[in-house]
């Protein structure tokens, strides 16, 4: 039985939720910073309720399309070399946090790896269901994946390894889907241990980071200060928390407690239920996504919408894991809810691109 399909509702309420989260929590975790800094406790909420602004116009532009332009082949190119010239035209701006990742004009700063982000699951979702391209090819699957390999090696001089190892493991996930064999991915991943290795051996900074990660007491005053402080803040939450506005560890002892480390401010105020209800809208975030996939009506949706998902969901998964001491620091924000414009507005129009798929299908199952 078919019946006539809608947009989906459902990731619209789960995306309302998270994001009204971020706005709670970045106004707890950011008033006091902000009045002593700027005058006015609502300096940082301002900034994001600017940014939501303008990710929710995108958004709503993109999820009413008519035609589905993301998959045509013109657009996917002109948003693989817009990307690329950002990525290129961070290098002509100051430095800051010691990287190169962001482009400030008029007072507006961008973040051009949280577009390429977007644009590299665009083209994956393109090249990777042409008829004419085998996945098993090896050949020319390196040559397919060479665009994805300049986006790549851009961000790495950033340096932004975050977003490095983020888009890897996108892409790889977007291989799996494809249907890469498995013995290519045994090999592939012997090929990429060195490489990994040599690229954070390169990088001093990361390598103490991981080396501070795996020896925490030694380094808990130092480089392991803000991933300690960030266990502290999510143990001493409890079941149900200390209440909104009341965490402790945000006042000073918590770097970054408003972009790279709001989880740990959301578990010390809301406890163990609101952690595990911030889990729970990312995992019905992944299962309402495949759900689109799996019913987008062609090959190419469904590779775009899946590459989508766990574009959101992955980044959730390691920011969380951060959080409470499984990975070490990356610097990638907890999408829809962590302080940080560029990555609410790519969160909001990956949203709009999925909703915009759900809506242009055809029939889809009455138990949808």
């Amino acid at each position: 039985m078919v019946k006539d399909s809608k947009i989906d509702k459902t990731l619209i309420v789960v995306t309302a939720l998270l994001i009204l989260f971020g706005l709670i929590l970045i106004h707890s975790a950011t008033s006091l910073q902000a009045e002593e800094k700027f005058g006015s406790s609502f300096y940082f909420l301002e900034k994001q309720l600017l940014a939501l602004v303008i990710g929710l116009i995108a958004a709503a532009v993109v999820s009413l399309f008519r035609h589905p332009y993301y998959l045509d082949k013109s657009f996917v190119i002109v948003v693989v070399a817009v990307t690329a010239v950002g990525l290129l035209m961070v290098f002509f701006f100051g430095k800051l946090n010691e990287s190169y990742r962001w482009i400030r004009l008029a007072g507006f700063t961008v973040q051009p790896s949280e577009f390429a982000k977007i644009a590299v699951v665009l083209y994956l979702a393109y090249v990777l269901t042409r008829e004419t391209n085998d996945v098993n090819d090896i050949k020319k699957l390196m040559t397919l994946l060479i665009p994805v390999f300049i986006i790549e090696l851009l961000i790495l001089k950033e340096p932004d390894l975050g977003s490095f190892f983020l888009i890897l493991c996108i892409t790889l996930a977007m291989l799996f889907a494809a249907g890469f064999r498995l013995k290519y991915f045994a090999i592939g991943s012997l090929c990429l241990l060195p490489i990994i290795y040599l690229i954070i051996q390169l990088n001093p900074d990361k390598m103490k980071r991981i080396t501070a990660f795996l020896n925490p007491g030694e380094y808990g005053n130092t480089l392991n200060f803000q991933a300690l402080q960030s266990l502290y803040a999510v143990g001493s939450g409890g079941i149900f928390g200390k209440g909104l506005g009341n965490s402790m560890q945000k006042l000073y002892f918590l770097p970054y407690s408003y972009s790279d480390f709001i989880y740990a401010v959301a578990a010390e105020e809301t406890g163990l239920l609101g952690a595990f209800i911030i889990i729970g809208l990312f995992m019905l975030f992944l299962i309402r996504g495949i759900n689109i996939a799996k019913y987008s009506g062609n090959r190419h949706t469904y590779m775009l919408v899946i590459g989508l998902t766990f574009l959101i969901v992955i980044q959730a998964m390691i920011n969380i894991s951060v959080t409470i001491g499984v990975f070490p620091t990356k610097g990638i924000p907890l999408p829809f809810i962590s302080c940080g414009g560029s990555s609410l507005i790519s969160s909001l129009i990956i949203t709009g691109i999925i909703l915009n798929v759900s809506r242009l299908r055809k029939t889809v199952f009455s138990n949808d």
